[in-house]
């Protein structure tokens, strides 16, 4: 315990200020997401459209993902993060007053657009003010303070929907608002100066050579083999955070939108990160990452497994709801776990990747395995849903996610033998022989 509070310590404002605004604007987007699918399905003809609608935000991601970590190692990281949120803000007004399906569509691009801008620039500043020893822990803080909006905001929502869904959107927009004049105000410009990037080659001294996530991509191998990797993860993430109340609407017939178990679930899943995000990643990053996203993929794999097919045997059994909510929840234990493994070792993997001076371009990059996987998910989701196909869906997902955990493995000594020294490698190359 005491060395997890010096390990609270020791983090650089800028962190601390970024959980903040993290845990504040969880709040609000989490009062929100539990009702966002079925908001939508009753402004839709069809349940096709809300996969559409949400599946659109990663296509304008691909454009913000292009210009946003770019301009983050050009410009500085704090003007995309003030831009990005100040802009989501307004985009939330408009659910307000918007109300068809075009309008859903339009507003769902901005949104993607906007959200793609915040995050290369926002986890690179995490990566220049954290040693690489420390990386995990930081990432790790900032996931807790995200759900702690994902324990509260559900909650909340539940709270408020009753009356009216706009006050959500409202509560959004005026959050992000408050959380792009924090970061105004208090966040410190942490963009490394050129000239003391020892990564930085004669090439790129002279050149300013700062390469789109697209030619990041190509010349770094390993990077592309784990975003291609990650598509399957982030599929995953799509169905479960947007999908997945939808699934257990069509599996559990005899429930109330009250009795939808994601909503309980949804908080549930916050409260873990909450109290054992840290600890687990001080434990994680003393670790093999290839290990680690392993385990993670493997629990990450079975709770999707089991939400797939348990409702429709819970349904057919017609058992107790107190039993089908404690056994959901510990599901959904299980689950996270495997969340709280991965998700902060995979900003770390890309983090100690990328050279000082491209740390925002490849978060950019890695990014784009969260834009194929958005993409993709709701639109395959939500053809599959229309035919009450839900099992099947997340039955691809939980193997898939299980097979990225072996590749991952596999990447952790290509990073061993990447990052050695040149005398060292030949030495084991000659071994090897």
């Amino acid at each position: 315990m005491k060395d997890t509070w010096r390990a609270y310590r020791e983090m650089d404002r800028n962190v601390w200020i970024r959980f903040i605004g993290e845990s504040i604007n969880g709040i609000a987007f989490m009062m929100l997401l539990p009702f966002l699918a079925l908001y939508l399905k009753d402004r839709v003809d069809h349940i096709w459209e809300v996969g559409i609608v949400m599946g659109v935000s990663p296509l304008a991601s691909v454009i913000g993902t292009m210009i946003g970590g770019r301009l983050a190692d050009i410009y500085g990281r704090k003007p995309l993060m003030v831009g990005s949120m100040a802009g989501n803000a307004v985009v939330m007004l408009g659910f307000v007053w918007l109300d068809d399906f075009w309008s859903f569509v339009i507003l769902s691009l901005f949104l993607g657009f906007f959200n793609s801008l915040f995050h290369p620039a926002a986890s690179a500043m995490v990566a220049d003010v954290t040693s690489p020893e420390k990386r995990t822990e930081a990432f790790g803080l900032l996931r807790m303070g995200h759900n702690i909006g994902a324990a509260i905001g559900p909650l909340l929502g539940a709270s408020v929907v009753i009356f009216s869904k706009a006050v959500i959107f409202m509560i959004s927009a005026a959050s992000m608002f408050f959380y792009a004049a924090i970061v105004l105000i208090w966040i410190k410009e942490s963009l490394p100066k050129k000239e003391k990037s020892q990564n930085t080659t004669k090439e790129e001294q002279k050149g300013g050579d700062f390469p789109s996530p697209f030619q990041v991509i190509l010349r770094d191998k390993l990077l592309f083999v784990f975003i291609i990797t990650g598509v399957v993860i982030s599929m995953s993430f799509t169905q479960t955070e947007g999908m997945l109340p939808l699934h257990f609407d069509q599996t559990l017939p005899n429930l109330t939108d009250a009795q939808n178990p994601y909503t309980y679930m949804l908080a549930f899943n916050g409260l873990l990160v909450v109290l054992f995000q840290f600890p687990i990643s001080r434990w994680a990053g003393n670790r093999a990452i290839g290990r680690v996203m392993l385990y993670g993929c493997i629990l990450f794999g079975f709770g999707l497994l089991s939400v797939g097919w348990l409702p429709q045997a819970f349904h057919a059994l017609n058992t107790n709801y107190l039993i089908v909510m404690v056994v959901f929840l510990a599901i959904y234990g299980i689950y996270t776990l495997g969340e709280m493994l991965m998700s902060p070792v995979q900003m770390t993997f890309v983090a100690n990747l990328a050279p000082e001076h491209l740390r925002g371009t490849y978060m950019g990059a890695a990014g784009l395995q969260w834009i194929l996987g958005g993409v993709a998910g709701p639109l395959i989701g939500g053809i599959l849903l229309e035919y009450k196909l839900g099992n099947l869906m997340f039955t691809i997902l939980g193997i898939g996610c299980i097979i990225a955990g072996i590749v991952y493995l596999s990447l952790d000594r290509w990073v061993e033998n990447r990052q050695m020294p040149e005398p060292a490698l030949q030495r084991e190359i000659s071994t090897a022989k």
